[in-house]
């Protein structure tokens, strides 16, 4: 399958991922009313937020299938991450709001109709188990689909929180609870989106890809014959699991074959390390510097 199917199949799964939690959105925000639970009101504006978050993922994955062009020489990848970005800050802005919310209702609290409740978030939990069931097809291929199976995964843990305050509240009228939970919940997503939004924040700031280890690749340059010396080393990726890439100056030794150099580079660090990009500058030893090289 080359990327372009892919994208397509990424765009389906999205897709009824987005119709399912859209749906099941204005069913969990009626009810909330209905049963005056902060639980199952703090988890329904969290499925908006992941509808939202759905709807993102599915404009940036159409956007990723656009080829290279002479303004955009490594193709729209980077759309995705840009996407799971803000996934992850969209998913922070609930959290707060769930914060804000419990506070106010454990110096109040109120009561709740906790049965209708617990058959909300029931049909809820189903609603997310089936979404993150169709994305998890496809949630490999990309960060932004990985983020947009976390929300929805994150999003589940919600309704099971709600289903366990829904429980203790019918039967023995602790209301406080369904604030508690809301407040457990928060902490849950912010653990499970922080490495999202880490990973994002790296390959945005073109950092080493989080699987690969710049030592290692040093060392396995080095271990090249004909090869003296290896310096102003960079190692970056457009994605995760896309366009990983390689630029650096090697000095080799005097007498070496350098296109054996080179071919036995690319092909060693395509296949060891995964790096699609290498862009090798050979040298002789004492060649000069720019100013701007690291050791």
């Amino acid at each position: 399958m080359n990327g372009h199917e892919k994208g397509s199949v990424n765009i389906v799964h999205l897709g009824a991922a987005l119709a399912i939690t859209l749906g099941f959105f204005f069913v969990e925000l009626v009810g909330s009313f209905l049963t005056n639970s902060l639980a199952l009101q703090t988890d329904a504006w969290h499925m908006l937020n992941d509808a939202f978050a759905l709807a993102f993922s599915i404009v940036a994955a159409w956007i990723a299938q656009k080829p290279e062009t002479s303004r955009k020489t490594f193709g729209y990848y980077r759309a995705e991450i840009l996407a799971a970005f803000l996934q992850g800050i969209m998913l922070w802005g609930v959290v707060f709001y769930m914060f804000y919310e419990a506070v106010g209702r454990f110096q109040q609290p109120s009561a709740v109709i906790s049965s209708e409740m617990l058959v909300i978030a029931v049909f809820g939990l189903l609603a997310n188990g089936s979404s993150a069931l169709i994305l998890s097809r496809s949630k490999v291929e990309s960060l932004n689909v990985k983020g947009a199976t976390l929300h929805v995964i994150s999003d589940g843990i919600s309704s099971v929180g709600v289903i366990i305050a829904g429980a203790i509240m019918f039967y023995t009228g602790w209301y406080q609870i369904d604030a508690l939970i809301s407040l457990l919940i928060g902490i849950l997503i912010l653990y499970s989106s922080g490495k999202i939004v880490r990973e994002s924040v790296n390959v945005l700031l073109e950092g080493v890809p989080s699987h690969m280890n710049l030592d290692d690749i040093e060392k396995r340059i080095m271990e090249v014959r004909g090869v003296k010396g290896v310096h102003d080393l960079h190692v970056w990726c457009i994605s995760p699991s896309k366009m990983c890439i390689m630029s650096c100056h090697i000095v080799v030794e005097k007498g070496a074959d350098r296109k054996s150099v080179t071919w036995t580079l690319i092909h060693a660090l395509k296949e060891e390390f995964g790096i699609d990009h290498t862009t090798i500058q050979l040298e002789d030893d004492g060649y000069p510097k720019a100013p701007g090289e690291h050791p």
